[in-house]
């Protein structure tokens, strides 16, 4: 399998800085909302801003509409409601970890699932990445004073299976047009997340009446912030392996880290540094690998469990993917920043 096209790596890295800051913008708005509020804006004020620019554009189309419904009632829709629910059941420490392991999982599961390798370089930015994401939660979780709960904990595990299963589906099904399938996604996130909506509007009110402008424009912000990063996922991916993918979104808690220092004024302590450090280290090995060739032979210690799992004799190669198949797949995951923090 060849490498990972460069301007694909760039669109997952930016939808990943996007994802990172809309948490930042999520823990600020949620002081004066409630989740379902939030959830409101983002998912439904997006599906109506990516269907207006997509009709617009003439970008949108019944193509791939029925599939990329579906995967968005999976993520953004299930993935958002169940971390939103553990998030607030569990302590910021649990549910950071928890969403930590988002990376691996999804790398795991394009290796055996979708047989694709991981070099050398991989490895390492694996070790990297897992390492800084679980250092930055350590150290956002010391500012929480909530306690974890099984019940919590079991739903944040459940939102991030839902985004790695996410990954898997969208690497072998989809090569559409990044808006257009942006824009079904989100109206089926939108769709998928409702009745979670409605229902909380039922038992608990809605708190969006009263919100100050302030607020308002936050809730714009992360809108806007979901939608440009939805559309730039599903560009890059369609570019990029599904591995690659993965572990690019290690910027993701990075961005997070750095827009709270900047946006909510926390001082970030030395796990949170070392973790950031980490991370980034990871992210540039993964660029810095996009730029040389691809090696003659496929370098993965988990080749022969995928081949085995596949039915395949272990020293058969990976075969490779048609040109309408090239890499898909990509995580996008939320961490625990300060008080609370979404995905």
């Amino acid at each position: 399998m060849g490498r990972s096209d460069g301007a694909g790596s760039a669109a997952i890295l930016a939808a990943a800085v996007g994802y990172g800051l809309s948490t930042t913008l999520s823990v600020a708005v949620l002081r004066q909302i409630a989740p379902a509020d939030l959830l409101a804006v983002e998912l439904g004020g997006g599906a109506t801003l990516l269907v207006v620019t997509a009709a617009a554009l003439g970008r949108l189309t019944r193509a791939g509409s029925a599939r990329n419904l579906l995967l968005g009632i999976l993520a953004p829709g299930l993935a958002f409601v169940l971390g939103d629910l553990g998030l607030s059941w569990t302590s910021a420490t649990s549910g950071s970890l928890l969403l930590a392991t988002e990376v691996p999982l999804s790398v795991v599961l394009a290796v055996v699932f979708l047989r694709e390798a991981v070099d050398r370089t991989g490895r390492w930015a694996l070790v990297c990445g897992f390492a800084g994401t679980a250092l930055v939660a350590l150290g956002a979780g010391r500012h929480d004073d909530g306690v974890a709960t099984v019940g919590g904990n079991v739903f944040v595990v459940l939102s991030v299976a839902a985004s790695a299963v996410f990954l898997v589906v969208t690497r072998r099904l989809n090569n559409d047009d990044g808006l257009n399938a942006s824009t079904w996604q989100t109206v089926g996130g939108a769709l998928g997340a409702a009745p979670f909506v409605v229902l909380n509007w039922w038992h608990e009110g809605s708190r969006l009446g009263g919100a100050s402008p302030g607020s308002w424009w936050l809730a714009g912000g992360i809108l806007v912030l979901t939608a440009l990063a939805s559309f730039s996922f599903n560009w890059g991916i369609s570019r990029v392996e599904g591995v690659r993918a993965a572990q690019l979104g290690n910027l993701t808690p990075l961005a997070g880290l750095v827009s709270a220092v900047v946006v909510l004024g926390e001082r970030p302590g030395a796990l949170q540094l070392v973790g950031g450090a980490l991370a980034l280290g990871a992210v540039v090995l993964l660029v810095h690998a996009d730029g040389r060739p691809a090696p003659s032979a496929v370098e993965s210690t988990h080749a022969p469990l995928a081949s085995h799992l596949n039915g395949e004799n272990h020293d058969r190669r990976p075969r490779p993917r048609g040109p309408d198949r090239v890499g898909r797949g990509g995580v996008h995951h939320r961490l625990c920043h300060g008080a609370r923090a979404r995905r």
